[in-house]
């Protein structure tokens, strides 16, 4: 049976090299959009670093202590913020901090007890477990891997 834990810590660590590599793209490609009304490749990772900030002080502190979880913040805001914030930085920098802050992530999933995975979290009216959050995210991680995966390849091809 796998082991639920390694698979979000070898995704997590598959994604930085995923990101890693999109350090050597164009900067024209980097700020085009994915697709007509989509965002672009640095907006899509840009948005990434404050949701891995957000569940690194956030949520998991909170694991065991019986505490509510605090609200999450906006999304439309924190994802226009962030996409903002992404356009206007430099490449490289973009990139980084998403990789320190999803380093910072998986070293806070290692600390937390096997025991732990399976505790059910409360975020708003919703009941979830850990595991299953976590996957969710990784799930939306994957969503835009594709996208800009499937937007390199377009481009690659002259399509």
């Amino acid at each position: 049976m796998e082991d639920p834990r390694e698979n979000i810590l070898f995704h997590h660590q598959e994604f930085i090299r995923w990101a890693r590599s999109l350090e050597s793209l164009p900067k024209e490609e980097w700020l085009r959009p994915v697709e007509e009304a989509k965002w672009s490749i640095a907006e899509i990772v840009g948005h990434l670093e404050p949701w891995d900030e957000f569940v690194v002080n956030k949520r998991l502190p909170f694991l065991g202590t019986g505490e509510p979880l605090p609200s999450a913040p906006d999304p439309q805001m924190l994802n226009e913020q962030s996409a903002t914030k992404a356009r206007t930085s430099n490449q490289t920098a973009v990139i980084r901090q998403f990789i320190l802050t999803r380093e910072k992530l998986i070293e806070s999933l290692k600390e937390i007890p096997d025991e732990s995975w399976e505790q059910t979290l409360k975020p708003g009216s919703k009941e979830i477990t850990l595991i299953k959050y976590l996957e969710g995210l990784a799930e939306h991680d994957l969503h835009h891997k594709r996208e800009v995966d499937l937007a390199i390849e377009k481009r690659n091809a002259g399509i």
